[in-house]
């Protein structure tokens, strides 16, 4: 699968058999009869014979497909990843997001629906294993067994080897509300990063956190919403985290700019960010005086899909999408005056398409069911703080 992709490069995760040495072929051309080659790597044990090789000096807006080869074996299956178009191209941006997979749900048919849509790139918001039920992983070996168990599913390889992704983890990545002081956290994380295609760099090889623009349209802050938690001086992100999410915001020209928590803005108790009031105040402040159009937050772990007005956030919104296939939230009260839309009855994912050509003010917002069925529609606006 590829992942982290900007308007000139991806990164490509894969798995191969122990010892393998792996080369990756890449081009524009859908049979790869004409291809470039990147560095051969060979996998081992230190990573359950996972690998990450990043594609470099690629054109924006393009569609590329890659395969995996092993010498004097068949090339693998093709897949293929879309390019997001330079930070000045006004061009139409869609993307799907939703969260929560757990193993005894599969197969996981609604990543077929998800397919369908032929979005430019996939985001899952957490809860990408469920490494406390159906078995708790404790060991390294344990973690990675359960990605194994999610990543053998025929519904969700077939969708990621037609799309990219931008992955962050959740709580069940490690154990249920799990704080940074837990000590299966690091093995937790060094799991997610072994199986995820998230571009680390050599100076910080621990941070997910991260931002991608596409286009003029669209910009993505990714949050980490787990591991620098502090309950005694009552942050979720950290002051560095924290400090860079300001920063972006401030400097960004994109119409749209998501900011991504695996958490939601309001409700879901303690471990979300109604715990953590005064930081939450802090950031939403800050948007509102510095007159930061088109920010909508996007979230998940909730096992419902609504639209949230935050309440004393100057009319901001967050738009909540799940699960993909897991338990459905039969205790929320969806009456509650903060949802202006509000269902738990199916497993479903949130489209999002902005095309500042034919509608540059505007983006559509779409809740999709794992029949392929848009369940509702909703416009999102960019000129203000509505």
């Amino acid at each position: 699968m590829a992942g982290d992709v900007t308007d000139t490069s991806a990164l490509v995760w894969l798995r191969a058999e122990p010892g393998s040495r792996v080369a990756l072929q890449y081009g524009t051309q859908p049979s790869l009869t004409e291809y470039s080659s990147a560095n051969v790597v060979t996998v081992d044990s230190e990573s359950d014979y996972t690998a990450k090789i990043s594609l470099d000096q690629l054109q924006p807006g393009t569609r590329y497909y890659y395969r995996a080869e092993v010498a004097r074996r068949m090339p693998g299956t093709i897949g293929s990843f879309v390019t997001a178009p330079r930070a000045d191209d006004d061009a139409k941006v869609t993307f799907c997001f939703s969260a929560d997979t757990r193993e005894s749900y599969k197969p996981f048919t609604v990543m077929n629906a998800v397919r369908a849509q032929r979005p430019d790139f996939f985001m899952h918001l957490g809860d990408t294993i469920y490494a406390d039920r159906n078995g708790t992983a404790h060991t390294l070996n344990e973690f990675w067994a359960k990605y194994r168990v999610n990543r053998d599913d025929a519904w969700s390889a077939a969708c990621f080897r037609e799309t990219s992704l931008y992955v962050v983890w959740d709580d069940h990545e490690v154990a249920d509300d799990y704080l940074p002081t837990n000590p299966l956290a690091p093995i937790g994380r060094q799991a997610f990063l072994d199986y995820w295609p998230v571009r680390c760099s050599a100076s910080e090889p621990q941070r997910i956190y991260r931002s991608f623009q596409w286009g003029r349209a669209v910009e993505l802050f990714i949050l980490d919403a787990r591991q620098y938690r502090d309950l005694k001086k009552r942050t979720m992100l950290g002051e560095k985290q924290k400090q860079w999410l300001l920063d972006g915001l401030s400097r960004s020209s994109a119409t749209f700019k998501f900011i991504v928590t695996s958490v939601p803005m309001a409700g879901g108790g303690s471990d979300r960010w109604d715990g953590y009031p005064r930081e939450r105040a802090e950031l939403l402040r800050y948007i509102n005086e510095k007159r930061i159009s088109g920010v909508y937050f996007l979230s998940g772990d909730m096992h419902y899909a609504a639209i949230t007005k935050i309440p004393k956030s100057g009319g901001l919104k967050d738009i909540t999408a799940g699960p993909l296939a897991a338990p459905l939230n039969r205790i929320t009260n969806g009456t509650a005056g903060r949802y202006e839309y509000y269902l738990a009855e199916n497993f479903n994912f949130a489209k999002i398409t902005v095309d500042p050509k034919t509608d540059p003010h505007n983006a559509l917002l779409e809740f999709i069911d794992q029949d392929n069925y848009v369940f509702h529609r909703a416009k999102l606006h960019a000129g203000g703080f509505v």
